[in-house]
C-alpha cells in the first residue's frame, strides 16, 4: 500500500484529505486503545469472525451503492462542519479499533461513511481509503 500511496501524491489523483486527517486521527486513538486493552480479550477465531464480517459488510455496501445509488455524487463532502467532522473522528475511532483486531478496518469504515453517509464519489473514496491502509 505504500507504493499504490506514493503512486496516489505522484499522480495527484483526488483525494477527500479532509476525510483522511480526521479518520486518521480517530483511528490512531481507536488503534492505541485496541491495541492495549482489547485485543487481550478476544480468541483468534472471534476476531476471524470479525474480519469476515467487516469484509462482508464492505462488499454489501458495494452493492448497495451499485444498486440504489440515486441523486448527485460529490467530489468532495459537502459543506464539512463540526457534526461531520466529528462523525468521521468517531467513525476512524472504531475502525482504529477494528483494525486492531483484525488487521483492517479503517479503510473499509472510512470509504462506507464517505460513500453512504457524504455521498463523495468512489473515485474519490477509494484512494481515499488506500492512504488509510
Amino acid at each position: 500500500m505504500s507504493a499504490a500511496s506514493f503512486t496516489i501524491f505522484f499522480m495527484k489523483v483526488q483525494c477527500e484529505w479532509r476525510a483522511l486527517g480526521l479518520s486518521a486521527t480517530g483511528g490512531v486513538l481507536g488503534l492505541i486503545i485496541g491495541l492495549e486493552f482489547l485485543e487481550k480479550k478476544f480468541t483468534p477465531v472471534e476476531k476471524k469472525m470479525g474480519f469476515v464480517s467487516i469484509w462482508f459488510s464492505f462488499a454489501s455496501v458495494l452493492l448497495f451503492l451499485i444498486i440504489f445509488r440515486k441523486g448527485k455524487i460529490h467530489n468532495r463532502i459537502q459543506r464539512l462542519d463540526l457534526m461531520k467532522a466529528a462523525i468521521l473522528v468517531v467513525v476512524g475511532f472504531i475502525g482504529g479499533i477494528f483494525t486492531a483486531l483484525v488487521g483492517n478496518g479503517l479503510d473499509i469504515c472510512t470509504f462506507s461513511i464517505l460513500t453512504l453517509l457524504f455521498r463523495v464519489s468512489e473515485k474519490v473514496a477509494t484512494p481515499t481509503s488506500v492512504i488509510l491502509m
